[in-house]
């Protein structure tokens, strides 16, 4: 099974439970039939594009989640940093950006 396919699976079936949504209450929200959300969180469903949108969109799912899953495992706090991140306007990030630099290249020196 392909690993993206299967980490999609986890982290709909996951965000969709952390929401307090049924399966049923999604699949409604999307438009699509509650086999259609089974399918996708047994991991037997690949959504096409557009679909994934919608559940990204609707779940606020981390980007990095569903196309980079094995970065994803087992690092929280870069996933609270990367969603904190994503709040951030373009000015807050070119801020954020150059802070973290610097503060990478004092901790790389010591």
């Amino acid at each position: 099974m392909n690993q993206s396919v299967s980490a999609l699976g986890n982290v709909v079936r996951e965000t969709r439970k952390s929401k307090n949504l049924s399966q049923e209450a999604l699949a409604e929200k999307l438009g699509v039939c509650k086999r259609t959300i089974m399918d996708i969180e047994k991991s037997t469903g690949n959504p096409k594009f557009e679909l994934l949108c919608l559940l990204v969109r609707e779940l606020d799912l981390p980007l990095y989640q569903v196309f980079y899953p094995e970065i994803a495992e087992g690092s929280e706090m870069k996933n609270v940093l990367i969603k904190e991140l994503s709040d951030c306007s373009e000015y807050e990030m070119k801020i954020i950006l150059s802070v973290v630099k610097s503060l990478r290249d004092t901790l790389k020196g010591t």
